[in-house]
């Protein structure tokens, strides 16, 4: 199963991409699964004016990026909280996109926050995308609070207890992706 996951803050200094990098390197020291890490600040999308499939000229890159989505068969949305919500830059690449790339397949929900509270509403709010898109969301989600204490800038995981609470996640996040995709491939094998 391929896995991707969207790193969504564009800023200057971010910390939330380091969680992002945590994950790639957990599930990919699992052996079980290929990952891939799409970083939305190395694609710098303008506001999108027209869907891809729709575009008469499409941004550098955006079709590069569809086609990782298109290619994954499970995704982790991952967002700073911003003002309550997740950043622009992933609903804005999102948005690119037709609902197709997304629809009938896992995806998990992670929030990070430099505060104590990890970012629960931008994790709630991300839920409600996955379901505007077709997906099927985890009931779970990793919140990562004080993320400057929990995680260095390799994403090497600093606190064991949140070691621990991202094995259990991806526990869950990959039991669900493993299910989808096993009766995804039935399917096939039927037709």
């Amino acid at each position: 199963m391929h896995i991707t996951i969207l790193s969504s803050s564009t800023r200057i200094d971010r910390m939330s991409h380091r969680v992002a990098l945590a994950l790639e390197q957990i599930i990919s020291a699992q052996g079980q699964h290929t990952v891939e890490v799409l970083d939305l600040a190395a694609y710098h999308f303008p506001v999108m004016e027209e869907v891809l499939h729709k575009h008469p000229n499409p941004p550098d890159g955006l079709a590069d990026f569809a086609e990782a989505i298109r290619r994954s068969d499970a995704h982790l949305f991952l967002s700073p909280e911003y003002n309550g919500s997740y950043t622009s830059a992933l609903k804005n690449a999102v948005d690119y996109l037709k609902e197709q790339e997304f629809a009938r397949k896992t995806i998990g929900v992670v929030s990070v926050s430099t505060g104590g509270l990890g970012g629960i509403r931008a994790a709630l709010s991300m839920q409600q995308l996955v379901l505007g898109v077709g997906g099927f969301p985890i009931p779970q989600m990793l919140t990562v609070p004080q993320v400057a204490q929990k995680f260095d800038e390799n994403g090497t995981v600093l606190d064991p207890a949140m070691q621990q609470r991202i094995g259990t996640y991806l526990g869950h996040f990959l039991w669900l992706a493993e299910a989808v995709s096993e009766k995804k491939m039935a399917l096939v094998r039927e037709r």
